[in-house]
């Protein structure tokens, strides 16, 4: 089986690379279509960083995405903050620790205010804590 960055970490390339690696397994195997697709190749990785154990993304809100009043469908938004915000555990990573992105077991978004289409975006996603089986990550 060929490396899958989506299943398996190459510790040999830098930090930036691997989640950029991931993000290509996400969005680019013809052999994937699942409902994660689309929503996560609309993002950009603006800035990643193991020292604060941080990833942030930018995005624009794209009418693909929102009801038809013009706004973004929560369940939308919630599906790439799933998604990318677990890319913040790329800057902890290491061979036998966090060595893949693990399952999501608990996951809350509260919605201050509509997003509407056109809104410029920044998902802003930290590694709060980490043990060998369980993590915390907040995403912003």
């Amino acid at each position: 089986m060929a490396n899958d960055a989506y299943r398996s970490t190459d510790f040999s390339i830098t930090v930036e690379e691997r989640v950029k690696a991931y993000y290509l397994a996400v969005t680019a195997d013809p052999s994937h279509s699942g409902f994660d697709v689309h929503p996560i190749s609309l993002c950009t990785l603006s800035s990643i960083s193991p020292t604060t154990q941080s990833a942030t993304w930018n995005f624009t809100v794209p009418s693909s995405l929102c009801s038809r009043t013009g706004i973004c469908m929560e369940r939308r938004a919630s599906t790439i903050f799933d998604n990318l915000s677990s890319t913040a555990l790329f800057t902890i990573g290491r061979p036998g620790f966090w060595d893949n992105l693990g399952v999501t077991r608990f996951l809350a978004v509260s919605y201050f205010r509509p997003v509407p289409e056109g809104t410029e975006v920044v998902l802003e996603c930290e590694v709060v804590s980490a043990g060998r089986r369980m993590a915390q990550v907040r995403g912003r």
